[in-house]
């Protein structure tokens, strides 16, 4: 019975050895066979390494000439922006577009009484060199524009006598006259020397003549603006 029982385990033995070795040998084979496969994947994952790496740079240029762009966006934008303002201070200081705010109007116009002496008649009327001069008062006055019966001043407008017309911007005009002027004072322009010859001539020859404090609109400027040469302020 010993025997028997030994050459059993024997077998059993023999049976587990070669178990063993046969798992050994299959274990090694398919080592082996993974090994090339084992090989392309960590070469797949190095290059695909190798590329994230490449679109972190990538990323990260853009990302500095996105926000290079926005830099030069925003400086453009503030240049747009100054830029918008000076053309606006030129067009207003051109008379080119309407404006609306405080200021004085003027009312002139000529008496209804008859002259005594007919060679005194001159006395009677609103002249161009009487708007001159209110104008001028009113500018001294502290006015950022002007118009007179609606027409815009500017730098360039005429204003003239056409015979017994008055001519501003070589336009007609027809009494009463109205002056507006925005941002006039009225205490200054009332204490300018036009103001008080006309309280004087009100009384000599009824002329007509009143000052009024209000909310006054100056339309744009439609005339030709006729100048042959000009330079930057502060240009050699």
């Amino acid at each position: 019975m010993r025997r028997r029982s030994s050459l059993a385990l024997a077998g059993c033995f023999a049976v587990l050895g070669f178990l063993l070795v046969t798992a050994a040998s299959t274990t090694d084979a398919t080592r082996k066979a993974e090994a090339p496969q084992r090989s392309r994947l960590v070469a797949l994952i190095q290059t695909r390494q190798d590329q994230v790496d490449e679109l972190d740079d990538e990323v990260q240029k853009l990302r500095e000439q996105v926000a290079e762009a926005q830099r030069v966006a925003v400086r453009r934008t503030e240049a747009d922006r100054e830029q918008a303002a000076r053309n606006a201070r030129l067009a207003m200081e051109a008379g080119t577009v309407a404006l609306r705010g405080r200021g004085l109007l003027v009312r002139l116009s000529d008496s209804d009484r008859d002259p005594a002496d007919p060679s005194q008649s001159g006395a009677y009327r609103i002249h161009d060199s009487d708007l001159q001069l209110v104008v001028n008062a009113l500018f001294v006055a502290g006015a950022e524009a002007v118009a007179v019966n609606d027409n815009r001043l500017v730098a360039t407008s005429p204003i003239r006598a056409a015979g017994d017309t008055i001519v501003v911007n070589f336009r007609p005009l027809s009494p009463p006259y109205r002056v507006a002027a925005i941002g006039a004072d009225r205490r200054t322009f009332e204490e300018s020397t036009i103001a008080r010859r006309f309280e004087r001539w009100t009384k000599l020859f009824g002329l007509g003549f009143s000052v009024s404090e209000r909310e006054v609109e100056v339309p744009a400027y439609t005339g030709r603006v006729a100048i042959a040469t000009a330079e930057p302020v502060g240009g050699n």
